[in-house]
């Protein structure tokens, strides 16, 4: 069934109240900065002089940006409590949707990630949905704004909480290669969450504005902005030139990413303490058959032994970035880091290494922070907070009136005069005979720009002709953004004595103009006068997967606005729920039949008999299973930590069996890497 969207989000009720003179004074208009990353988001304000990056109603400032369907009134719950969801209910949380967002059903790109996606996804009218699965039997099926719509008022709450007042403006930072309906998608989920994204930014440029590479002193700088995230790795190479950003070159790996060396000692958090410790206690529960633990000392060494491999794919970005511009090592002079997998040693030694140790990663920010950062000092003069008065950040400087648009990529930074050196981010390309195209407007091209090509007719005796505009670096359509159709009909059929061959001349001129708006221009040169335009203007049509004005506004009808109290009660329960279920998984299997396990069992069964269960029934039933379990786990963690080796070999190699007989566990580990390996018999205490 179709979909109804309550944002259950904690917020205004459930926050953290901040005290009246720590808030934000500023009478002016404020304009968010929100970075909404594929593993986690987070917003930021221009306030009381400073950027202030806002902690959400757990003090975290970070935000994972997972959406989770509870049980009852198609209510969804965001961050943390949506992450623990899974747990237990993978099927009602939903992450790593980004991917999604702006894209059709039929995309090889879609189609690949919908084989490891964790949750369903759907085709509705061409565009991929994610249908999420209730406990109780019901389905609801979600467009990807619509999830986006959800992280965005996430973070609208979480400021408003902040702030103490209403918040409904935003600066929204996306990746650099994101085309011009994904940008659009993100505009869709902003207008859902009741947000009027003013502008959207690149993460490269954000993160480069809060660096304070916005003055007239970081002219000529060449900057490498490298983005080592939770799911993903971005490079990104910039120029700050006669007062704007030029993206130069930009190059990734949708597939690696922080998570990716967590998977890899099988523990989450492992990664962050070894980029500040050189060796840390890893303790994993019930790794093996018959609930036994983990417990091993990991170094560091042993953790970049383990991500080899990862560690070399992480420069492969980078060398091509700087190939593709056609920079060497020497010309640049800044090296930008974002994302918290940028602080591992390794990471930050390669670069080192990269540019023979000349170059070091540029330090002040928070790498988690600063693309947040970034947005909100757009924010700031989107607002018009600064007032043209000079402003301290990093130096005293006059900033600059800065635009954006969501098809060019570079700011415009005006200081005295007004101009706008906007660059083209993705080629202009019509499409000719068998599909393949003909570039008319390069990326990287100053704007506005224009060129005119004369193409001709197929066929013989042809009298209408379709043009098709793209958009993208691909040499044929399938691997282009569909931007827009032209018809030229009605031109007279070319003969020997009307043109003097077979084929009509068709001139064609394309333009983008200082605002990204693309005009199209075709017309028969064979003397029939035939003309025929078409204009796509940036950020409106419902093309190319864009959500319509009708649908638009049916979410926003679908957002309650009066859910603060039930809110808290919502999430209450479902903290409650969270809770009960985790106990449950952990002790299902304790390795024999016990008065824990026989509690846990008949506890789950209420629970699938009671999936709308009350705060307090679940509160009772964790209580009884606490009372339960406990003298049993008191007793299994006796005989843990049996510190061995097995850990930092790669353990999703491990093969343990157990021996019931001589009470004995066998361990059979082997690197996936080598044909080395060792099998091991281990103790159990009676």
């Amino acid at each position: 069934m179709a979909a109804t969207l309550l944002l259950t989000v904690s917020g205004l009720a459930s926050g953290l109240v901040v005290p009246a003179d720590e808030r934000c004074h500023s009478t002016d208009k404020a304009v968010l900065g929100i970075d909404i990353g594929a593993t986690y988001s987070c917003v930021a304000v221009y306030c009381n002089g400073r950027v202030e990056i806002i902690p959400n109603d757990q003090g975290s400032r970070l935000t994972p940006s997972w959406v989770a369907f509870t049980d009852g009134g198609g209510r969804f719950v965001v961050g943390e409590a949506a992450k623990e969801q899974a747990v237990g209910s993978p099927g009602r949380a939903v992450h790593d949707f980004m991917r999604l967002l702006g894209k059709k059903f039929g995309d090889d790109d879609v189609q690949r990630e919908m084989t490891r996606l964790p949750y369903a996804v759907v085709d509705m009218e061409g565009k991929p949905h994610v249908r999420v699965d209730a406990a109780d039997g019901d389905v609801r099926v979600l467009s990807p704004e619509e999830i986006a719509a959800a992280v965005l008022a996430k973070m609208k709450e979480t400021a408003e909480a902040h702030l103490g007042r209403t918040v409904s403006s935003a600066v929204v930072a996306v990746p650099v290669y994101f085309n011009d309906a994904q940008r659009r998608a993100i505009s869709d989920a902003g207008d859902i969450a009741g947000l009027d994204v003013m502008r959207i930014v690149s993460e490269p440029i954000a993160a480069a504005l809060a660096y304070g590479l916005d003055n007239a002193k970081s002219d000529g700088k060449r900057v490498v902005v490298f983005d080592l995230g939770g799911e993903t790795l971005d490079v990104t190479a910039l120029v700050a030139d006669d007062g704007f950003f030029d993206v130069l070159a930009t190059n990734g790996d949708g597939h690696l990413g922080g998570e990716d060396f967590d998977r890899r000692v099988a523990a989450t958090g492992v990664r962050a303490r070894l980029s500040a410790q050189h060796q840390v206690r890893v303790e994993i529960e019930s790794v093996l058959d018959g609930g036994v633990d983990l417990s091993e000392t990991l170094t560091r060494a042993q953790f970049e032994e383990l991500n080899d491999d990862l560690f070399v794919r992480t420069m492969a970005p980078l060398r091509k970035t700087m190939a593709d511009a056609g920079l060497e090592k020497g010309d640049i002079d800044e090296i930008i880091p974002v994302g918290g997998s940028t602080r591992i040693p390794m990471v930050q030694q390669l670069i080192r290494d990269y540019f023979d140790g000349k170059k070091e990663i540029v330090k002040g920010n928070n790498p988690d922070e600063t693309v947040a950062d970034g947005a909100a000092v757009i924010g700031r003069h989107v607002a018009g907070d600064d007032d043209d008065k000079p402003t301290m950040l990093g130096n005293l400087l006059n900033y600059p009136t800065m635009q954006c648009n969501a098809r060019t990529e570079s700011f415009s930074l005006i200081h005295r005069s007004i101009r706008s050196p906007l660059i083209l981010v993705r080629t202009i390309s019509i499409e000719t005979a068998g599909g393949a195209l003909t570039p008319m407007i390069p990326r990287r091209s100053r704007l506005p720009a224009e060129r005119t090509h004369v193409f001709t007719t197929y066929l013989g005796g042809q009298m209408a002709v379709a043009i098709n505009v793209f958009q993208g670096e691909g040499s044929t359509e399938k691997d282009n953004t569909l931007l827009g159709r032209l018809a030229l009909t009605g031109i007279p059929p070319a003969s020997v004595w009307n043109w003097g061959w077979r084929w009509r001349p068709i001139q064609v001129t394309v333009k983008v103009d200082e605002l990204g708006d693309i005009h199209v221009e075709a017309a028969d040169k064979g003397g029939s006068g035939k003309l025929e335009r078409l204009s796509i203007v940036s950020g409106e049509g419902h093309e190319h997967g864009r959500l319509s004005k009708e649908e638009i506004d049916r979410m926003i009808r679908e957002v309650a606005e009066d859910l603060v109290e039930e809110e808290r009660i919502v999430k209450e329960r479902v903290d409650a729920l969270n809770m009960l279920e985790t106990y449950i998984v952990k002790h299902t299997v304790t390795g024999g039949e016990t008065d824990c396990e026989a509690n846990a069992r008949a506890a789950s069964e209420w629970l699938d008999g009671n999936p709308a269960a009350e705060k307090e029934d679940c509160e009772e039933k964790l209580k009884e299973l606490e009372d339960a379990c406990g003298p049993f786990m008191a007793a299994v963690h006796e005989t843990s930590g049996l510190g061995h080796d097995e850990l930092y070999v790669r353990i999703i190699g491990l093969d343990p069996t157990y021996n019931i007989k001589s009470q004995r566990l066998i361990i059979s580990v082997k690197d996936n890497n080598t044909t080395s390996g060792f099998k091991r018999e281990i103790s159990q205490p009676k």
